[in-house]
């Protein structure tokens, strides 16, 4: 039987977010604060705690909100008129007997749907029988609800606790003004949401696909139907002499307590100590000690007692199960290094983590019921672990789980992790608004772009989308899922000029983000789109116009096309009567550039190019025509680029004399064509002579403007 989907709806930022797992092993993956830890313990607290922790803190705030604005006016006009008796009946009344009442009053409440399958030849289902809803013989699943919702005999009984210090509440915060209003304000609302929470009820239901007629169980017995273990993020590990947990010493232990012959072993220890305690003389020894060394205490107490007391003696009372207790106690695990034995602390935390892991990993997979849903999390494995272990873990992993037949998930920031795994196990929680997180399911999006084909760079052949992203991950590129913002640029001059004006106070904010920076032509930039937007990432493309080399005037310019994949991609989406095959004019593009047309996917992407103000085809053109405030055909003589290149320390090639020339005459564009082979040298000397904000080209400037946003 296996864990198929759980959906999780209003529990703090889980408003609406369905977890789908696959028969082995799930990877959970995401940025700090995107929801992992609390969908773990939404999980946890189902399947395996006696009890959810349920409290006015786990209820998202828009609810909540929304909620407190219609209750405290009402709440308010009975409590300050009515007494404590007649204030509980009038609020009791009005809430069991008003339909309408309940339907705008009421929160939504949480709630998680669940759907167990199982295989209808190999599965015993007979813990499951009695929850069976759906009787097609070419179905085979069950589905159960778990909710926490307010009981009206236990709001009776909750209010009756609160009504006094309420009422007193309500009837304070009509007098002061000013901030002590408002804090009492504060903590009345707080008392209204406890009460709440408190008159909510813990509730589990079977029922049909749809999720309704909805039939309760008792929650015990809901729990019992799973068999679900987890290893936390935080867990004990020994790495030096002064840690007394004793992690690796206690699992292994526990992994032998079924070992035959580790059970034959240590049955022998508790006779073999009690014999050697009674022939020793030690428990002879013990009582003659203690019955000198409490004669005069017994003699004092004697006196003022009447001397009815015995004497007062020790004696060693050991059982077996002392012994077993006392067995465990000083058993360690031992690492043999060329016949030294040393300790557990011995090794790095990293390699004490792996071993924790592996032992609590066979551990559940003895433990399993075949009667159960058996599912084992692991949250963040790879603590303490280098990448490379990383990388050999998760396929350790992978391989376990498949061959032993396992179902789980794993939580991870590790970029390695993500990258090995592939898209298919692969799901990303993202916050993608303020207190609202997503979980996106990469094997449902790999799904959707199934056999679906992108024109190669040369448009003469075409390759698989889905292999695109296989190879995407594959070369590490994975690190986007965890980041807050993308920016998708060309080459290297790129990546070293943009990393360098992310030090301008203009762009200080992006700082605060994780932004994910993707190298990737203008031929390929646009198949990103498609997983980006998929993701909700604020995305900005930086790639240049690539009109033709021989355009020598503006007009030629605006008569060409452009080169440039992903810029007519973006083009056609926003003027799909063109056609699919449609190749626009640069004077196009700069209407649709001047148009704002460039910001897609309702404002998540954000394509920039060079404008035509600078009249430039690629980046370097772009920050030499900013520079020197000319544009690119203008042509200046050698001597003038000599005196350019020293007065600011820049690093370019100017061609040399022309035949019969003293002083030929060389345009932004002749430059930076001769320079096409040491691009990266002229990034760096516009570096380091701290040109970067004077050459800084307008589309770029706006670009990373509108990303720190």
């Amino acid at each position: 039987m296996h864990l198929v989907k759980v959906k999780i709806i209003n529990y703090r930022q889980l408003q609406n977010v369905e977890l789908d797992l696959q028969d082995s092993l799930t990877v959970l993956a995401g940025p700090n604060n995107s929801g992992k830890t609390t969908l773990i313990s939404v999980l946890k607290g189902m399947f395996y705690d006696k009890k959810l922790r349920f409290n006015y803190s786990d209820i998202p705030t828009n609810l909540s909100t929304a909620w407190l604005d219609k209750i405290l006016p009402v709440f308010q006009t009975i409590m300050t008129k009515h007494d404590k008796e007649t204030g509980i009946r009038e609020i009791v009344k009005q809430i069991s007997s008003n339909e309408a009442f309940a339907a705008n009053y009421v929160m939504d409440s949480f709630q998680a749907q669940i759907q167990v399958d199982y295989d209808p030849v190999s599965d015993d289902i007979q813990c499951f029988a009695d929850y069976l809803m759906d009787l097609d013989e070419n179905k085979h699943s069950f589905y159960f609800l778990y909710t926490y919702e307010p009981s009206i005999s236990s709001f009776e009984k909750v209010l009756n606790e609160y009504y006094d210090k309420m009422a007193a509440r309500f009837r304070d915060i009509e007098n002061p003004e000013g901030v002590e209003k408002d804090t009492k304000l504060y903590f009345l609302k707080e008392e209204l949401l406890r009460l709440y929470c408190n008159a909510s009820v813990e509730k589990c239901y079977f029922c049909n696909s749809d999720y309704q007629n909805a039939n309760v169980m008792e929650v015990s017995a809901f729990k019992k139907l799973f068999n679900f273990q987890n290893i936390p993020a935080i867990r004990e590990l020994d790495d030096s002499e002064s840690d007394s947990s004793k992690g690796i010493s206690k699992r292994v232990i526990a992994l032998l307590k079924d070992n035959d012959m580790w059970v034959k072993a240590t049955k022998k220890l508790p006779d073999l100590l009690l014999s050697d305690i009674e022939n020793s003389g030690a428990k002879k020894e013990i009582k003659n000690s203690s019955i000198k060394s409490l004669d005069d205490t017994i003699r004092d107490i004697s006196k003022t007692s009447g001397g009815h007391i015995g004497k007062l003696q020790l004696e060693m009372d050991v059982d077996e199960q002392d012994v077993e207790d006392f067995i465990q106690r000083i058993t360690r695990a031992k690492y043999d290094i060329d016949g030294l034995l040393l300790n557990e602390e011995s090794q790095g935390l990293g390699f004490s983590n792996l071993i924790y892991l592996h032992m609590r990993l066979e551990e559940f997979y003895k433990s399993i019921d075949n009667n159960k849903v058996n599912v084992f999390f692991i949250e963040e494995p790879e603590s303490h672990m280098h990448p490379q272990m990383q990388n050999i873990f998760i396929r350790f992993l992978k391989k376990y789980y498949t061959d032993k037949k396992l179902q789980g998930l794993i939580t991870t920031h590790s970029n390695e992790i993500a990258r090995m795994v592939g898209l298919d196990s692969l799901r990303v929680m993202r916050q993608t608004e303020k207190a609202k997180s997503e979980l996106f399911n990469l094997s449902k999006f790999r799904n959707a772009i199934k056999s679906k084909k992108v024109k190669n760079v040369d448009a003469e052949s075409e390759f698989l989308l889905e292999n695109f992203f296989d190879w995407f991950f594959e070369i590490g590129y994975s690190e986007l899922i965890f980041a807050d913002k993308v920016v998708l640029y060309e080459g290297d001059s790129e990546r070293l000029y943009i990393r360098k004006l992310l030090g301008l106070s203009d762009f200080s904010s992006l700082y605060d983000s994780y932004i994910a920076f993707i190298q990737v032509g203008g031929a390929y930039a646009h198949n990103y789109l498609p997983m980006l937007t998929m993701l909700k990432m604020k995305t900005l493309i930086i790639t240049d116009l690539d009109y033709a080399k021989a355009a020598i005037t503006l007009e030629d310019a605006k008569s060409s096309i452009s080169t440039n994949a992903t810029i007519n991609h973006c083009y056609r989406l926003s003027c799909p009567d063109k056609g699919t095959e449609y190749s626009p004019t640069i004077d196009e593009l700069y209407d649709f550039q001047k148009k704002d047309k460039t910001v897609l996917y309702g404002g998540l992407v954000y394509l920039v190019f060079q404008d035509e103000n600078s009249t430039a085809r690629t980046l370097e053109e772009a920050m030499l025509n900013k520079l020197l405030g000319t544009d690119v055909f203008k042509k200046l003589k050698r001597s003038e680029w000599k005196s350019i290149r020293k007065k600011h320390k820049l690093t370019f090639t100017i061609p040399n004399n022309k035949d019969g020339e003293e002083d030929s005459e060389y345009s932004i564009r002749k430059i930076v064509e001769a320079t096409s082979n040491n691009k990266t040298d002229f990034m760096y000397s516009v570096i380091l002579s701290g040109n970067e904000e004077k050459m800084l080209p307008d589309y770029i400037k706006e670009g990373l403007l509108w990303l720190a946003k």
